[in-house]
């Protein structure tokens, strides 16, 4: 009797753990199904996001060109503009300058000039015509020595000498000669001829004399602008200038500049950067960088540098040097460093209005 009570129970248990794996089975399948639905929709979900990249990046570059050729219409027309308003503001200058010279002087690019009517030593003729607030003529360009030619008929004293120093010749102003225009075998200084004079015919017609002789000679003065800077500015053809009391970087100088309502220095000719050398000894910062573009170097206004006095190897850019200096000294020589270097600076602005000095 006992077997027969026996094998239903075994039948019965049996038949439980066989549901049980059943069960489970069924269970895992339905989570692989799920994962694999989840894996193809974040693959869909993929695709499509590479598709849409793809396809911006693709019109990206189509567009790409007609942005760089507007962007280079902008700057060229940023350059026109900056180069007009540089004209108008010089223009503007002039006007409010008297157009003529003082009655008796002729006038020349901006310049006047006054012909002696009688002859007298060197010195006498420079004290003649720094009693007109003048000074004798410095010759200074190709046009002017042109110019002098066409009004004088007789020997004339001009403001070149080498009493300071045989044989080295300067104007009255300071400056070297950087064009003459000696007549054949002069100066050859026969006799202690320290001051120069032209004869009255001819170009390269200079010649050394002794300066105790007697000629007449022409005095010459600048339109100029006076008293139109406020204290402590500088004034030199038609711009104010200040040089800075404390050092900085690039941009910190640059920022004093305009809270001045001003720029950093824009050296825009030979006179310009003489005039610098006389107003700083130490070195300073110019409104000069080529931080835009690498190599290609442009000034605060944005025009581009045309005019350079860059030394010796320079710009080299040795490491990040994006921005331009200039060494104190005679030939103020220019080069590039770190904008971070701590320099002093000189900030430069138009003035309120010219007249005549």
């Amino acid at each position: 009797m006992e077997e027969i009570y026996l094998k239903p129970d075994n039948r019965t248990s049996s038949t439980n753990h066989r549901g049980r794996r059943s069960s489970k089975r069924s269970f895992c399948l339905v989570g692989i199904l799920s994962l694999c639905l989840l894996g193809a929709f974040l693959l869909a979900r993929l695709i499509t996001f590479g598709i849409s990249y793809h396809n911006c990046l693709h019109d990206s570059a189509d567009h790409l060109p007609e942005i760089k050729k507007q962007l280079s219409s902008m700057t060229e027309e940023r350059d026109l503009l900056t180069e007009k308003t540089k004209e108008l503001r010089t223009l503007l200058c002039l006007s409010n300058q008297y157009k003529t010279c003082p009655v008796g002087w002729s006038k020349f690019n901006h310049r006047c000039y006054l012909q002696s009517e009688r002859s007298d030593s060197w010195d006498a003729a420079r004290k003649n015509c720094t009693d007109e607030e003048a000074d004798l003529i410095v010759i200074d360009s190709p046009e002017e020595e042109t110019f002098l030619s066409t009004i004088i008929n007789e020997e004339t004293w001009i403001g070149l000498n080498d009493k300071e120093q045989e044989g080295t010749w300067r104007w009255v102003d300071g400056t070297p000669p950087t064009l003459m225009y000696w007549a054949s075998s002069q100066p050859d200084d026969g006799g202690v001829e320290d001051c120069a004079y032209v004869r009255n015919h001819g170009k390269n017609s200079w010649m050394d004399f002794r300066c105790s002789a007697s000629f007449h000679w022409i005095c010459e003065k600048t339109l100029n602008c006076k008293k139109t800077c406020s204290g402590g500015w500088s004034e030199f053809n038609c711009s104010c200038y200040i040089r800075s009391q404390s050092s900085g970087s690039w941009d910190a100088a640059r920022k004093d500049c305009r809270d001045r309502g001003a720029d950093l220095v824009v050296v825009d000719s030979p006179e310009e950067q003489t005039f610098l050398s006389m107003i700083t000894t130490k070195r300073v910062w110019l409104g000069l960088t080529d931080e835009e573009q690498e190599g290609t170097w442009k000034w605060v206004d944005g025009t581009p540098l045309t005019l350079s006095y860059w030394g010796s190897t320079q710009p080299d850019n040795g490491g990040e040097e994006d921005c331009a200096h200039v060494y104190s000294g005679e030939d103020m020589t220019m080069n590039d460093c770190s904008c971070s270097t701590s320099l002093k600076w000189i900030c430069e602005k138009a003035p309120d209005y010219c007249i005549v000095s």
